[in-house]
């Protein structure tokens, strides 16, 4: 079951989803999303993902910066 929370007290509205996955090649899982405001984008890519590989995109809609879901709370290291 997907867990949902916020990992920074940033409340900038997010220009960036940042999508973690685990695996290679066809194998890959998407484990875990967070948005990212453009100032924490590179923490996001490097510590918010959990040692997840990053695929970074353009958000759409409204969401706040550090808000994440865990699809897979069981993988990476924690935050």
């Amino acid at each position: 079951m997907p867990t949902f929370g916020k990992v920074t007290a940033c409340a900038s509205a997010a220009v960036w989803l940042v999508e973690g996955y685990s695996g290679e090649g066809k194998e890959q899982s998407l484990d875990r999303t967070v948005f990212a405001c453009e100032k924490h984008l590179a923490t996001a890519e490097a510590s918010w993902l959990r040692g997840l590989e990053p695929h970074t995109q353009r958000a759409t809609g409204l969401n706040w910066c550090g808000q994440f879901t865990d699809y897979n709370p069981e993988i990476g290291t924690g935050l």
